[in-house]
């Protein structure tokens, strides 16, 4: 699981949002429920990050869910992989 700086936990819908200093950017992590448990990462923005707990960042996580790979905000996904770059960055200590 990758380290987020000031992270943010929204138990009740599946996700969270932090600072990833690896990558300098604001990620929101999204457990996906399937068969097995994995986590997708998607870049947000800081303002997006300010919003945590509305139903503004619930309705991201929603959309970014069903958009995976095809959103420009996609980052990672911890079941089937993406930029090897990226999760060196998003991943390091």
């Amino acid at each position: 699981m990758a380290k987020l700086e000031k992270e943010k936990v929204r138990q009740e819908h599946y996700y969270s949002v932090g600072y990833s200093k690896g990558l300098q950017k604001y990620v929101m992590r999204i457990c996906i429920t399937y068969i097995c448990w994995y986590n997708d990462y998607y870049e947000i923005t800081e303002e997006e990050y300010n919003k945590f707990g509305t139903k503004e960042l619930d309705d991201l996580s929603y959309s970014l869910v069903n958009q995976t790979f095809s959103s420009h905000r996609f980052l990672y996904s911890e079941k089937y992989g993406g930029d090897e770059e990226i999760k060196k960055k998003l991943f390091e200590k």
